[in-house]
């Protein structure tokens, strides 16, 4: 029986898979957690206009939901107000400096909502706005990201980032966008 060893992040996760028979994975932790930027745009890097995300596709929104469902969820205030109370199947934590959200925890920086979130023991995933996933660009060790095939007009834009300093280990071409999974390179 051959022995597949695939690494997520070396610093975070081993898994291994067994080639033949029934499959087996176990992972094996440090002491940190991964970190994944999750989110869409369009090809010029909007994200929102204000009340949302002013393209309606359900399968994207699927497959943000799909990704996020049991783990950790890091977002700001007003993303969370739009929404947060949708997303009952993972744990939310709201960066914000109103101490005021209700229901959910609230941490006033990013690294505050990083150390709470590495408590719960899942994935962490950063899903906006604008501010929050710059401040969480540094930390992050994946990306997530759809790209809407059609462009949008709207006030709120994915950060830039050096594509030197990622690789894109998976990519799905759908009808309406394209979902694309980024590593950040070692």
């Amino acid at each position: 029986m051959k022995r597949l060893e695939i690494s997520v992040s070396s610093r975070f996760f081993c898994f291994l898979v067994l080639a033949k028979g029934n499959s087996k994975v176990t992972s094996t932790t440090d002491t940190q957690l991964p970190v994944i930027l999750i989110g869409a745009m369009t090809p010029s890097g909007v994200i929102g206009d204000g009340q949302g995300m002013p393209w309606d596709i359900p399968e994207e929104y699927q497959t943000f939901v799909d990704s996020i469902r049991g783990q950790t969820v890091i977002m700001g205030r007003k993303s969370y107000e739009i929404f947060g109370p949708d997303l009952t199947s993972s744990r939310t934590i709201v960066i914000s400096r109103d101490s005021q959200v209700s229901d959910v925890p609230v941490a006033s920086s990013i690294e505050e909502a990083l150390e709470l979130s590495r408590t719960f023991g899942q994935k962490i995933f950063i899903a906006g706005g604008a501010q929050i996933y710059a401040l969480g660009l540094p930390h992050a060790d994946w990306m997530y990201l759809s790209e809407i095939k059609k462009d949008y007009e709207g006030d709120a834009y994915f950060p830039e980032f050096d594509r030197n300093q990622w690789e894109i280990v998976r990519e799905d071409d759908h009808a309406k966008f394209i979902y694309r999974q980024w590593k950040r390179k070692q």
